[in-house]
This record gives structure tokens, sequence and C-alpha cells, in this order.
């Protein structure tokens, strides 16, 4: 089944049967299903969490990162 969304949630099929929708603007998992029509009732009311988006653009570095960089 694909609707206009399937555009802006693309679907992924896994090997257990189940469907997830991922969102192309936040890259977040927006739902998982067995029935992949499921996903659209997901999809309509999904909203981008900005901090989500950020902290996937930009991850934190390691803990001890910055206390190594200092020592150097």
């Amino acid at each position: 089944m694909h609707s206009p969304l399937t555009a802006t949630f693309p679907h992924r099929h896994n090997a257990d049967g189940s469907h997830v929708a991922i969102c192309r603007r936040c890259f977040a998992t927006v739902a998982s299903a067995k029935d992949e029509g499921e996903l659209e009732l997901y999809e309509v009311r999904h909203k981008c969490d900005r901090l989500t988006l950020y902290q996937s653009l930009f991850p934190a570095p390691e803990q001890g990162f910055l206390l190594q960089r200092l020592l150097m």
C-alpha cells in the first residue's frame, strides 16, 4: 500500500514481517506495525522534534572527550 505520505515517510519491510515508517526530515522511526496500512495513522500525527533532529545531526562527543582534548 502506497500513499502520498510514503514519499515523506518511506517504509521498510523487516524480516519479521513488520513494517517501519521513517521520517525523512528528522530521521525518527515514526511507527512500527504488522500491517503496513496502519503506519499512515501515525504518519499524519507525526511532529518532528527539533531536539532529536539536532542531536542526530550533531551527536554529543564521547564522555571524557573534552577532558582528553584539554590534556593534549
